[in-house]
């Protein structure tokens, strides 16, 4: 008996072993793919969660009645700051839909409240 129970160790140490080996695997193949996963997090977004226009205030609230050609002035006016182009898509009512671009590659699409000034990233 003692033999066989030498034979059942060493299974189980390379049962250990293969373990061992599919963990580091594993772990490694985690690291590797986490880098460009927390890379996004870290980049600036474009258009920050409630921004708004150089039209209103910071409390969304507006010098007047915003017409939509205001209103395509003061989103490309903001976007050209930041070095992006935007290409209008929609106007519905006081809301406008658009895609905002940076060597024509999209960016982010945002959606502008021409009432309260401000962008929501509907990306």
């Amino acid at each position: 008996m003692p033999g066989q129970r030498k034979i059942f160790q060493g299974q189980k140490r390379t049962m250990t072993g293969k373990l061992r080996h599919s963990a580091a695997l594993a772990a490694m193949l985690f690291i590797l793919a986490a880098p460009s996963a927390h890379a996004q997090q870290t980049r600036k977004p474009v258009t920050p969660y409630g921004d708004f226009c150089s039209l209103c205030s910071t409390y969304g609230i507006c010098e007047g009645k915003t017409s939509p050609e205001k209103a395509e002035k003061a989103i490309r006016d903001y976007y050209n700051k930041k070095g992006l182009d935007v290409e209008i898509e929609e106007i519905n009512g006081r809301f406008i839909k658009a895609k905002v671009t940076d060597k024509g590659n999209v960016v982010d699409t945002i959606l502008f409240d021409s009432s309260t000034g401000r962008f929501r990233s509907i990306y």
